[in-house]
């Protein structure tokens, strides 16, 4: 087996059997500035989604926006004010700030760059918000530019605040014979075990995605195999129920 995994990723409707190496609990930290970072110093994106009324992607924007501003070291009423100020007009929810602020990282350049096929997937190259000036190119992300952190630089200068507990499931893809990786919810998490304290010799495990709440979440189930469930040594390995 490589010893290099890839995110498992099938396409909806697509069943891939895999048998599972193992499951990790991953804890996931939040950067937050220690002190409250002014306006001016917001990149010229964020400073563009503040500004514009427009109605194409107020989602995506006012989802970003509370992101961004729940690492600011801003109060979370100073916060509101000034997401409510820019969204107000757009017809946007209060609910997507109370989901994303303080609870969801901003996301990179890379990610805010790409197409979107709309909210929750925060690409925004059709908008026209990214403008950048000459300072951008130093900078990995909206937050890294507004605390002046460097690419190469580690997010120091503030807190880390807990938000979630993820869990990695390390995979086998008989499909291909190569390893893969599977982030899962702590719900996903208990399924996917419950499934493999019930499997035997005669079924196959087979891994999907499914569209939940407009995200395509992780599936698991258990099928007939033709003839012998195949196994890696880890499976071999686990004791019997």
């Amino acid at each position: 087996m490589p010893s290099r995994s890839r995110s498992l990723k099938p396409a909806v409707g697509e069943e891939i059997p895999i048998s599972v190496l193992g499951i990790e609990a991953r804890e996931e930290m939040l950067w937050i500035a220690s002190e409250s970072v002014p306006l001016e110093r917001f990149p010229p994106c964020i400073q563009n989604m503040l500004s514009c009324r427009e109605q194409a992607g107020r989602h995506r924007t006012a989802a970003i926006l509370a992101a961004f501003l729940g690492q600011m070291g801003w109060s979370e009423n100073e916060a509101r004010r000034l997401w409510i100020e820019a969204m107000e007009k757009r017809g946007v929810e209060e609910r997507i700030f109370a989901e994303w602020f303080g609870k969801m990282h901003c996301p990179k350049c890379e990610t805010l760059k790409r197409e979107s096929k709309g909210y929750p997937d925060l690409g925004i190259a059709d908008l026209g918000y990214c403008r950048p000036d000459e300072r951008c190119r130093e900078f990995g992300g909206p937050v890294e530019y507004a605390s002046e952190l460097r690419i190469e630089g580690d997010l120091v200068g503030g807190r880390h605040k807990h938000i979630k507990t993820l869990h990695l499931a390390r995979v086998f893809d008989w499909s291909t014979g190569r390893e893969g990786e599977i982030d899962l919810s702590a719900a996903e998490s208990k399924d996917l075990e419950d499934l493999l304290a019930i499997q035997t010799d005669n079924d196959t495990l087979v891994y999907t995605r499914a569209k939940v709440r407009g995200r395509l979440r992780p599936k698991f189930a258990l099928v007939e195999a033709e003839g012998p469930r195949r196994r890696v040594l880890s499976e071999l390995m686990r004791p019997e129920s």
